[in-house]
């Protein structure tokens, strides 16, 4: 039995169903010491960035589940509190084109490795603070987001710095590697304006080549929190 094509009405007659005009993929090209990343979506691959083994970074996968957690907008100004390496920030950074992303960090490797991936990757929306917080956070204004990727030892005291700088009905997100940092900020949580929080237990692994074969390769679990704050307060 013939099949008949798909077919659009227009004005009484037929005409078959055109397709889109086909794009070619993007890719991301490293020119020059220089990054050009024209994805929409997160998920900028890890060996793209500068690097240094003493200086933490998120991962590809921890990363692009953070970002949606996070539910930016182009117009949105995040915080990234222990920006380390800067990947967070780099990503975040390309995806508010209108928006603005103020990293803060406090280890000279990782503020010389921030400062190398904004010139790699070409951000020109990204201000970096050098500093502890939460003492590095005072004169910075509200927020839409934040990210911590880091809290130093200081958790109680950062997350009530951030409580009061991000704006109503902002996002909070949180990278913890450890039980006791997750439980501490739970129990911190309670004492802020947040609805409750959501936690994600991300452990993941990646496919390597084992001869002719693949195996799996664990990546460090984390646990992910967000919170949203309420809104009407200030």
């Amino acid at each position: 039995m013939k099949k008949e094509r798909p077919s659009l009405q227009t004005g009484g007659r037929e005409e078959p169903l055109r397709r889109e005009k086909e794009v070619a993929p993007q890719k991301a090209t490293l020119r020059d010491g220089t990054v050009t990343w024209d994805y929409l979506a997160p998920g900028i691959p890890d060996e793209l960035f500068c690097r240094d083994a003493a200086v933490p970074m998120t991962k590809e996968e921890i990363r692009c589940l953070s970002l949606s957690r996070l539910r930016l907008k182009p117009e949105h100004t995040l915080l990234d509190v222990g920006a380390g390496s800067g990947s967070v920030s780099i990503e975040s950074a390309l995806l508010l084109r209108q928006g603005r992303v103020i990293a803060v960090e406090k280890e000279k490797r990782a503020l010389a490795l921030l400062r190398q991936n904004a010139q790699r990757f070409g951000v020109s929306n990204l201000e970096i603070i050098e500093g502890a917080a939460p003492g590095a956070l005072a004169g910075v204004g509200r927020a839409d987001r934040i990210f911590i990727g880091g809290t130093g030892g200081r958790l109680p005291e950062i997350l009530e710095s951030c409580s009061a700088l991000l704006v109503p009905g902002g996002v909070l997100v949180f990278n913890l590697l450890l039980l006791e940092n997750l439980a501490a900020a739970l129990h911190c949580l309670k004492g802020l304006p947040f609805g409750p929080p959501q936690v994600l237990s991300a452990a993941l692994a990646r496919g390597q080549p084992l001869g002719q074969k693949t195996m799996l390769v664990p990546l460090n679990p984390v646990f992910i929190l967000s919170a949203q704050k309420e809104e009407g307060g200030p």
